[in-house]
């Protein structure tokens, strides 16, 4: 009895002309939708104290919880975006145009003066967090000072809406953290260190699973720091 002959011609993955091109696709799309389940995530912990209502208060303890859960999905974020940044191929930069003159001051009444602000700018998410170092001050920590009670969540917000910039604009905060990893490797800086995985069993599987595998695949991404400086 003779086989079926198959119709339909499914190529092998050395057929592929563009092997990497592939893989890469399936590396950023599964990095996305680690993005959007971050983003899912974002939205329980800012539901547990349900801070999209804008309570001027919530309950200390309830804070400490909130602030825990940011802390492991700022990581999360984080490592993804270091991941995306270590597969682009930056273009050579273009010299800076030369500053515009500034504009000419209004006249004022004599004795009048214009009055200067400080810029206030968002709260920013820290893609590469400064070195800490290995040894800190011994002992216990003092806890004199330490308040009770009800706290404000404004601190908290802050964060989420910075963990919101960059979910919504990935491709933007991975270019300028890329410039930022060639810069740093140009001046001979040592690789950034990568930690162990973010215990993230409070997460959805999904997040769980992205978040173990993201120290290996960072460590394989920075494999060539030093040659490639």
């Amino acid at each position: 009895m003779s086989e079926a002959i198959p119709t339909k011609w499914i190529p092998y993955p050395s057929d592929n002309p563009f092997p990497h091109t592939s893989r890469m696709n399936a590396q950023t799309d599964i990095l996305k939708r680690g993005l959007e389940h971050a983003a899912l995530a974002v939205l329980d912990a800012s539901a547990l104290a349900n801070l999209h209502l804008g309570p001027k208060r919530i309950g200390r303890g309830l804070a400490q919880r909130v602030s825990g859960r940011l802390r492991i999905l700022e990581t999360i974020v984080r490592r993804l975006i270091l991941l995306m940044a270590l597969g682009l191929q930056l273009a050579p930069t273009q010299p800076r145009p030369a500053p515009a003159n500034p504009a000419p001051e209004p006249d004022l009444p004599e004795g009048v003066e214009l009055a200067i602000f400080p810029r206030l700018s968002p709260r920013r998410l820290k893609l590469l967090p400064a070195r800490q170092a290995f040894e800190g001050p011994g002992g216990f920590p003092d806890i004199s000072g330490t308040s009770y009670g009800p706290v404000s969540p404004r601190k908290l917000m802050a964060r989420i809406a910075a963990l919101r910039r960059v979910i919504a604009a990935p491709e933007a905060h991975a270019l300028r953290l890329a410039r930022t990893l060639k810069r740093l490797q140009k001046n001979g800086e040592p690789k950034p260190m990568v930690g162990a995985a973010t215990p993230a069993f409070r997460l959805s599987p999904e997040l769980g699973a992205l978040a173990t595998l993201l120290p290996a695949q960072i460590s394989a991404g920075l494999e060539t720091w030093e040659s490639s400086g």
